[in-house]
């Protein structure tokens, strides 16, 4: 029984760990050689103002738990070093959470249910995990705490990858502004920003533990 839960469990975490491999990290490293004149935050507000939402604040954050939210009621937190970042994998993030907060505005639901598969995917295996320790001291065998433990984790990357169309549907609204508004001079600056930020909205399809780890 503990092998059919294993290998259950190993699927979707697999599937996540391919799927951010392939469309997040190759790609954000390359943004971090392409780096632009102005930083994450005025594109930020020029992306805000361009739809009218000048009344937004951009606030910075030097740390947050990965769970935390991220957009609110008339504002965007962004990361304090990512926020003044010039890279384009620091202007990837900022548009993508520009995008974001603009889906909240017409689709709630779905920022709503990817906010609790964040922090499901952040704290379920954790906890899970410290259960499991305190289990193995009153003789839970070995192979059953693995089992349990990624067990876990694939539960996690189940929430990730069926709420991930939040921030894919995020991204998309973001690239179409950015190429319509023509919100960055240089072509060769928006394809890297537009290629990051589609890059970013894969980036927390993995657990948080796990993606902390990678």
């Amino acid at each position: 029984m503990h092998r059919l839960l294993l290998i259950l469990s190993l699927l979707p975490l697999l599937a996540a760990l391919i799927l951010r491999k392939l469309n997040a990290d190759r790609a954000l490293r390359l943004a971090c050689d392409t780096r632009l004149s102005v930083t994450a935050n005025t594109l930020a507000r020029k992306m805000l103002d361009s739809t009218g939402h000048k009344e937004v604040e951009l606030k910075t954050r030097k740390r947050s738990w990965i769970g935390a939210d991220v957009i609110g009621n008339g504002w965007i937190s962004l990361p304090a070093a990512e926020a003044e970042g010039v890279t384009a994998r620091a202007h990837g993030q900022a548009a993508l959470r520009v995008g974001l907060y603009l889906v909240s505005l017409k689709n709630p639901a779905v920022i709503s249910r990817r906010r609790w598969a964040l922090r499901f995917g952040h704290v379920f295996p954790v906890f899970t995990t410290l259960v499991v320790v305190f289990a193995l001291m009153v003789k839970l065998p070995a192979l059953w705490a693995i089992s349990i433990v990624v067990g876990s984790f694939g539960l996690a990357c189940c929430a990730q990858i069926l709420t991930v169309v939040a921030e894919l549907q995020a991204a998309s609204i973001a690239c179409v502004l950015l190429e319509k508004k023509r919100t960055l001079p240089r072509l060769s600056d928006e394809q890297a920003v537009v290629a990051a930020t589609r890059a970013w909205a894969w980036y927390a399809i993995v657990p948080g533990l796990l993606s902390r780890l990678m």
